[in-house]
């Protein structure tokens, strides 16, 4: 149910006959070229593929949905709307019934896209101008593709691709920053491999297949029977087709964008089963070739990278090889690759990896999660590590420990291996499980302190990083939010089991509360002119909104700059370090 109900109006679009008119003039091609479409969607099986891999991109959506996708009805006589609006209304045998699951809509230039079905299997991707005044489905027929992912290059920008299960096609759908939506386009077939996830490049995009998928856990290790990839190469050009590169690996590599790195030309390494490690800097050439070689992980940067030697497979050496120079320095040695990886228990598979603080200082985990030793990645000298119960991860900020406490109580520390010093950040009951890390802007720290135990919503503190001060900002705080030009914040409130929220514009100043839309599906856009769309996936009014926002009662302040907000690293736990990789069907990474 939305709030206020008595200024709703209505828009329902979607029909093809009313899209040809408008501006993005390539949905009027489709309307005569889906018999066409629809013979592309016309060969064998193939089994879908699942693999938990490190992600660069976003997992969109599952599978394409069948019958009516377009309903008729008014449009709107004010864009942008003055109240909150139904710019697409759901086609009547489509009403969600795992509404908490669609989660997916974001705004890419003009266009908002999200994702909509009853199911899983009916699921679809749909394009909608800002004013709902043109929707459609990016597969513009139901069969033509079994799921959705999103890659792109640094030239074309985000790209929508579908995969086709029974005949392994990959269909390129849409360019999505580009002016117009695209017809599709089959850019070629992995029918005799499993398609394990996708990758950007700076100027093409990649995938990894495998002969036959395992679904159980996998170490990305040499010599530990580590599941083979195989690496496939789309350029960005019209006309590029997909192309199978040569070789099998075990462990491909490529840039991290979390850590800032720009994509590359192509992975940054590649390792065989036989331990032969190949690195690439981020023009695709090669900078080095290491025989021997266990395991890897290349340093956020890129600068320098870990790398274990194939040994007995229990005590083995480890090394970290300085890019620019090509010298190795020799570190702690693994004293427990038998457990590492999680070969023998998945609960361990942060047993031997490493965490950087930037690309000058590395830490190995050990059995116990905690660090066994942390060295300068410069001269190799071991650091003394401060006593703690659990390492949580690595960032340029310094090591982020869980320290020892009472049972009733959580203690987290930040130990900067530059200086030595250790502080003690957060002390707060156990009731307050310790659950992500704080978001850092110089010397203030902004931290969402759990409710309930809920991953997405608590109340939000400010810590002084000088003095260690905590002050409290606002009673309550749902996340992902965003922070307005005027200092104020939309956020989504009183999360349930089922991901419904009330979405809500706040304003830190008077703590006044202002409720956009009530009872809605989890997550939300917010565009500056036009105010914040949204799903409803509960009661008679099913579809996209968009709710525009109220005006502001305080003048304009400085703040930190605008823009969605994640609330901070989320930790469930001791957190695998970065491993810049593939997105798989399997699971994705915070956006």
């Amino acid at each position: 149910m939305h709030v206020p109900r008595a200024a709703h109006s209505t828009i329902a679009a979607g029909v093809y006959s009313r899209l040809c008119a408008h501006r993005r003039s390539a949905i009027a091609q489709r309307c005569n070229v889906l018999d066409r479409i629809h013979s592309l969607a016309q060969a064998s099986d193939v089994s879908s593929s699942a693999r938990v891999l490190s992600s660069a991109s976003v997992l969109l959506f599952l599978a394409p949905a069948c019958g009516d996708d377009t309903a008729d009805g008014p449009e709107s006589a004010v864009c942008p709307a003055d109240a909150p609006t139904r710019l697409w209304a759901s086609p009547a045998d489509q009403a969600p019934a795992l509404n908490g699951h669609l989660q997916d809509l974001f705004v890419a230039g003009d266009t908002v896209y999200f994702r909509w079905g009853a199911d899983i299997p009916t699921w679809r991707m749909y394009a909608a101008d800002l004013c709902g005044d043109e929707v459609a489905p990016v597969d513009p027929t139901a069969d033509l593709v079994d799921r959705f992912m999103l890659s792109g290059t640094d030239d074309l920008g985000r790209v929508a691709f579908g995969f086709r299960e029974r005949d392994g096609a990959i269909v390129q759908l849409d360019r999505l920053e580009v002016e117009g939506l695209d017809d599709p386009v089959e850019v070629g077939r992995i029918s005799d491999h499993d398609l394990m996830g996708w990758s950007r490049g700076a100027h093409a995009m990649y995938f990894t297949t495998t002969p036959g998928r395992d679904s159980s856990w996998v170490p990305s290790a040499a010599g530990v029977g580590a599941q083979p990839l195989t690496l496939w190469r789309l350029g960005g050009e019209p006309g590029d087709e997909l192309e199978r590169l040569p070789g099998e690996f075990v462990d491909i590599g490529f840039s991290d964008p979390f850590a800032g790195e720009p994509a590359g030309a192509g992975p940054v390494f590649t390792l065989t089963d036989a331990g032969e490690l190949r690195v690439y800097d981020l023009q695709g050439d090669e900078i080095a070739v290491i025989e021997q070689v266990r395991h890897a992980q290349r340093a956020p940067g890129g600068a320098r990278l870990v790398w274990q030697q194939l040994g007995d497979g229990e005590v083995e050496s480890t090394f970290v090889r300085d890019l620019a120079t090509g010298v190795d320095t020799e570190l702690t040695a693994n004293a427990h690759t038998a457990a590492s990886w999680g070969r023998l228990d998945f609960t361990q598979r942060l047993t031997g990896t490493w965490h950087w603080v930037d690309d000058d200082w590395l830490g190995l985990v050990g059995p116990d999660g905690t660090l066994v030793a942390v060295h300068d990645a410069a001269t190799g000298e071991a650091l003394e590590v401060p006593a703690h119960t659990e390492v949580l991860t690595g960032s340029t900020h310094g090591f982020w420990l869980r320290m020892p406490s009472d049972p009733d109580e959580t203690v987290a520390a930040l130990w900067n291996p530059r200086d030595g010093e250790l502080f003690e950040w957060y002390r707060q009951p156990s009731t307050y499980e310790f659950i992500r890390l704080p978001m850092i802007d110089g010397d203030d720290w902004y931290y969402l302190r759990n409710d309930q135990n809920s991953f997405n919503r608590g109340s939000w503190w400010r810590i002084d990083r000088t003095t260690g001060a905590w002050t409290e900002l606002l009673p309550t705080l749902g996340v992902p939010f965003h922070e307005l030009e005027d200092g104020r914040i939309v956020t989504s409130l009183e999360n349930s089991e089922d991901a419904f929220v009330r979405i809500a514009v706040v304003d830190p100043a008077t703590d006044v509360y202002t409720t956009l839309a009530e009872d809605v599906v989890y997550g939300f856009a917010y565009v500056p002119e036009h105010g914040v769309y949204y799903l409803d996936a509960e009661g008679p009014d099913l579809g996209l909104w968009v709710a525009p926002l109220p005006e502001a009662d305080t003048q304009a302040r400085s703040l930190r700059a605008p823009g969605l907000r994640d609330g901070g690293p989320l930790l469930t736990g001791a957190q695998p370090p970065g491993l810049p990789g593939f997105t798989s069907f399997a699971g994705a990474a915070a956006r």
